[in-house]
C-alpha cells in the first residue's frame, strides 16, 4: 500500500524565498553608482510584485494542502536590528517555557498532580503536616529548567525528605526518585492530550523572520516532552535543532545555570558562542548564557522581568513579539 502523502514544509520554502528576494533587493540597492543600471526603477517595482505574487502563491498552496499555519514572508528584506538582535547575530537560541509556548503551566500542573499525591501518602503514615506543591514559587525555584530527577530532588530536599534513586526501569508506582519522574511524565502525557499547549503570541513570528533573516535557530529545554510541545504549538518546522533532555542524558551535561546547553546548541548549529543570542525566561538561563559567552536577553514582565534585569540580561522585553519591527507583524 502506498504511504499517504505527506504536506509540503513550506516554512523552509518560504525562507528559501525571503532569502532570494532579499538578495536582489540589496542587489538593486547598490546598483547606485557611477555605472547607469537602466530601467532600474522599473525592476524595483517588479521586484515588488515577485514579493506580492510568492507570497500569495505560498499560501494558496499552504491551504490546498492544509498547512497550519500559513506560511509568511516579510515585505521588507530582514536584518538582525528589525529581529532586535545585535549585529553579527548569526544564532538565537530559545528557551521552550515561558519563551515559546505557554507550556511551563503544564509542566507545574503535572509537577503538583505527583508532588502532592507523594507527599499526602506521606503526612498520612508519618503525621508531618501537608504542605501542598507551590506550582508558582516551588516550580520555579525548584523545578523549572531542571531535568526530572534533578527536579524531584531538590524539591524534597527543601521539605527535608531523601527518598532512594531507584533505577531506570522503575514503574510509576515505586516511591523513588526514578519513580516519581515516570509518574510526571505519565502526567505530562495526559495534559497534553486533554488540555494541549500554544505558542506565545509573537513566537512563531520571530522564528519565522529569524530564519528568513538567514540567522540558525535552536530551542533549549530540559524537558523530556519538547519534541511533543513544539508539535503541538506549531512549531517543528521554524526551529533547526533542539537540546533537550533526552541530550542532557546521552551527552551527559549539566543543567543550567551551567553553560553545556547553550554551548551544545551552538555547536549543532555551528555558531560561536560570541555570534549568538540566548533569550530566555529565567535566572539560570541568564547565569548559563553569560558563562557560556553568549548575548542574553530576557523574556518576561512585572517582577520576573525585574529579575532577568536584576541578574544581569543585556535586555529584558516582555515578550519575543516586543523585539520585532513592526514591519515584521503584518498579518498578525
Amino acid at each position: 500500500m502506498p504511504r499517504p502523502l505527506q504536506p509540503p514544509e513550506l516554512d523552509t520554502i518560504a525562507s528559501r524565498w525571503q532569502q532570494a528576494l532579499d538578495a536582489a533587493e540589496h542587489a538593486l540597492a547598490a546598483a547606485h553608482g557611477p555605472v547607469h543600471i537602466p530601467n532600474l526603477d522599473a525592476r524595483r517595482h517588479e521586484l515588488v510584485q515577485e514579493r506580492l505574487e510568492t507570497a500569495q502563491i505560498l499560501t494558496r498552496l499552504g491551504r490546498l494542502t492544509g498547512v497550519q499555519p500559513l506560511p509568511w514572508l516579510s515585505p521588507v528584506p530582514v536584518t538582525t536590528k528589525m529581529l532586535g538582535l545585535p549585529d553579527g547575530t548569526t544564532a538565537c537560541l530559545y528557551d521552550l517555557d515561558g519563551v515559546l509556548t505557554d507550556s511551563g503551566v503544564l509542566h507545574a500542573w503535572a509537577w503538583a498532580e505527583v508532588f502532592d499525591d507523594f507527599l499526602l501518602r506521606l503526612s498520612e503514615t508519618t503525621g508531618w503536616h501537608f504542605i501542598r506543591f507551590d506550582r508558582g514559587a516551588d516550580y520555579r525555584s525548584y523545578i523549572d529548567g531542571r531535568p526530572r530527577l534533578e527536579g524531584v530532588h531538590a524539591f524534597l530536599a527543601s521539605r527535608g525528605i531523601q527518598l532512594p534513586e531507584g533505577r531506570y526501569g522503575d514503574p510509576a508506582v515505586a516511591d523513588t526518585a526514578y519513580g516519581l519522574a515516570r509518574r510526571k511524565g505519565e502526567a505530562m502525557a495526559r495534559g497534553l492530550h486533554q488540555r494541549g499547549v500554544s505558542a506565545v503570541p509573537g513566537a512563531r513570528r520571530h522564528l519565522e523572520a529569524t530564519g528568513h533573516g538567514g540567522l540558525r535557530r535552536a530551542v533549549v529545554s530540559a524537558s523530556s516532552s519538547t519534541l511533543p510541545i513544539l508539535e503541538l504549538a506549531g512549531l517543528t518546522s521554524v526551529v533547526e535543532e533542539r537540546v533537550d533532555a533526552d541530550v542532557i542524558r546521552t551527552e551527559g551535561l549539566r543543567s543550567r545555570p551551567a553553560p553545556d546547553l547553550l554551548l551544545d546548541a551552538c555547536r549543532r548549529l555551528g555558531a560561536r558562542p560570541e555570534d549568538a543570542v540566548t533569550l530566555t525566561h529565567s535566572a539560570a538561563g541568564i547565569a548559563a548564557g553569560h558563562a557560556a559567552g553568549l548575548t542574553v536577553i530576557g523574556v518576561g514582565e512585572g517582577a520576573q522581568g525585574e529579575l532577568l534585569q536584576g541578574f544581569g540580561a543585556e535586555r529584558v522585553v516582555p515578550s519575543l513579539q516586543a523585539l520585532l519591527d513592526p514591519r515584521l507583524l503584518t498579518s498578525l
